[in-house]
């Protein structure tokens, strides 16, 4: 992952990156830190980069209306505010930053939330590269659900294009159930980002679709969603 500090407070940036080395180390995953020297720098170069974390008192320059102009260019890149003032709290849903943190910075809490921000980075960014699934990646983001028929899998997508697949279905469930899927019923594995509510016993879908909830499923499934929510919130 690629990762941009706009910070111009040296302890501030000591402690932020120590955070980083210490975290990305733990997860075993690849990643390069470059410091954003100005504005310029910023808005040429943004697009390179997976994360930014960004102060919002800057000298003459202010974070959230940084962020405003970077979310109409980038949308994608995850915007992770840093502040020493807990009053600028909401500020930071004006440009819908992913992750608000207070000077200096608790590992702990560091840690916590971004368990959830690299959690939902694979899920968008991530997905299936199989050829003899698909000649095209095909994104896990673009999963409504995964069901068994005939002795094959069926991978549901939202463009309504159903994908076979030779493998089990208990082989998705173990690959996906850490990326917001859940298994609601034993021949179903169901993307909960496309959840759009309940009835009775079944799942509902944004394109309508009912899907079965039973009763042996019901307890994990459910815990499974209301974990996704708190996540994604």
């Amino acid at each position: 992952m690629k990762i941009l500090i706009f910070e111009d407070n040296k302890s501030d940036y000591d402690n932020l990156t120590d955070c980083i080395f210490k975290f990305f180390n733990e997860k075993g995953m690849s990643y390069k830190i470059d410091i954003c020297p100005n504005k310029e720098f910023l808005f040429n170069s943004i697009n390179k980069y997976d994360i930014l974390f960004l102060d919002i008192e800057l000298g003459d320059e202010n974070g959230i209306d940084l962020g405003l102009e970077l979310r109409q260019r980038h949308e994608k890149c995850i915007i992770i505010i840093t502040s020493n003032f807990a009053k600028y709290v909401f500020d930071g849903y004006k440009i819908h930053a992913d992750r608000y943190f207070l000077k200096p910075i608790n590992y702990i809490e560091f840690k916590l939330e971004m368990n959830s921000v690299i959690k939902n980075y694979m899920f968008y960014e991530m997905g299936i590269n199989d050829p003899e699934i698909s000649k095209k990646k095909i994104y896990y983001r673009d999963i409504l659900y995964i069901d068994i028929y005939d002795r094959k899998s069926r991978i549901h997508l939202m463009n309504g294009t159903i994908l076979i697949s030779s493998r089990p279905l208990y082989a998705w469930v173990k690959d996906l159930e850490n990326l917001y899927f859940g298994q609601p019923h034993k021949t179903f594995l169901v993307n909960y980002n496309h959840i759009s509510g309940f009835k009775k016993n079944d799942i509902i879908l944004i394109n309508e679709e009912l899907i079965p909830l039973s009763r042996h499923f019901r307890k994990e499934f459910e815990q499974g969603y209301i974990n996704y929510l708190h996540e994604t919130l």
